[in-house]
């Protein structure tokens, strides 16, 4: 927003500089009610009540942009902080340095990343890799751009398939919607990947079953949380069914549970709990989960969102705020946690 370079000036330290700021101002107070009194108070002709607005405007945009750290260079924005002077007087100075420097301040903290594609209807898109965008595995996202504008059935196809690949969580929408594409070996290539992850899934769940007896308390508590994420990813997969759905819930709220009490301090399993009983509607036992999992240390910003929703969930809408409160600035400048903070500040 502010084009900010640090000018090291040995001429006046930045103390002395905000007073002459201030004085600045209230020479602009003072040829305000200057103006308003009809040039009264002190007699001022029109040209020297001009020479001293313009000259008062100068000495604060100098101030203000020896302040806000502006390159000399910048003259765009010099001129703006001037234009604020002369139009404003005295909140000028003062209310239009506060905004910028609030604005910079702020602009600092937001987290800066590459604008890349995002799902459009927008079918005059090229179907290649963003410029800016590192080329590494395919995602989802230019998957389900592919699915929906490409006509190149065989290139689709070798891409669906290199979507086994990736983890559930990223690759069950392409999957799904690739199962309403209009060549049938897509559609059966993407529910035979869907089948099988499926499959693998619950392969891995019953050989952890099996071994769970075996090893220390935290062997055991690692295998039910694996147990219990294994069930959580199924969900991903089966999150459209309302019975599978509530089946899994119920698995995956056992594993954790069973892995917290083979060891009471693994946060992670506790973290996990939290999630699944917001999923399940049991507010009460996610926020006694999500309390516990960060009393053993689980960093702040991922816990205190789910905190903030399951105290929406309980309508207390004065925790949501305070919890939300309670997160770093710049967590909560990135969004999409960035419009829920704004709705509660």
């Amino acid at each position: 927003m502010v084009p900010v370079h640090r000018v090291h000036s040995p001429m006046l330290p930045d103390s002395v500089v905000a007073a002459i700021l201030l004085i600045a101002a209230l020479l602009q107070a003072v040829l305000l009610g200057e103006l308003i009194a009809g040039h009264a108070w002190w007699g001022m002709s029109v040209p020297l009540w001009i020479c001293l607005h313009l000259l008062s405007s100068l000495v604060a945009t100098a101030c203000a942009a020896k302040l806000l750290h502006v390159s000399r260079r910048a003259r765009g924005f010099q001129g703006l902080l001037f234009g604020f002077n002369l139009l404003m007087p005295v909140a000028g100075p003062l209310a239009g340095f506060a905004a910028l420097s609030l604005g910079a301040r702020y602009s600092r903290l937001r987290k800066r990343v590459p604008e890349h594609w995002i799902v459009t209807r927008r079918a005059e898109l090229p179907f290649t890799t963003p410029h800016g965008r590192k080329v590494t595995r395919i995602d989802s996202r230019g998957f389900q751009e592919h699915l929906m504008y490409s006509s190149n059935n065989d290139d689709l196809y070798r891409k669906v398939l290199s979507a086994a690949n990736i983890p559930a969580s990223l690759s069950v929408s392409t999957f799904k919607e690739a199962l309403r594409h209009k060549d049938e070996r897509i559609r059966l290539t993407a529910y035979n990947l869907l089948d099988r992850k499926v499959t693998a899934l619950n392969r891995q769940i019953q050989q952890l079953e099996k071994q769970v007896a075996n090893g220390n308390s935290r062997q055991m508590s690692n295998t039910w949380l694996q147990i219990a994420s294994n069930y959580w990813e199924l969900l991903t997969l089966e999150k459209d069914e309302p019975v599978a759905r509530r089946q899994l819930l119920a698995k995956a709220a056992d594993a954790s549970i069973k892995s917290i009490v083979a060891m009471p301090i693994n946060r992670n399993a506790h973290f996990l709990l939290g999630r699944v009983s917001l999923l399940q509607g049991d507010m009460r036992r996610a926020n006694v989960a999500f309390q516990k999992s960060r009393a053993l240390g689980m960093p702040a910003d991922k816990v205190m969102p789910y905190l903030a929703e399951a105290a929406f969930m309980r309508h207390d809408f004065k925790q949501v705020r305070a919890l939300l409160q309670q997160l770093d600035p710049a967590i909560r400048a990135y969004p999409p946690l960035s419009h829920v903070s704004e709705y509660w500040s």
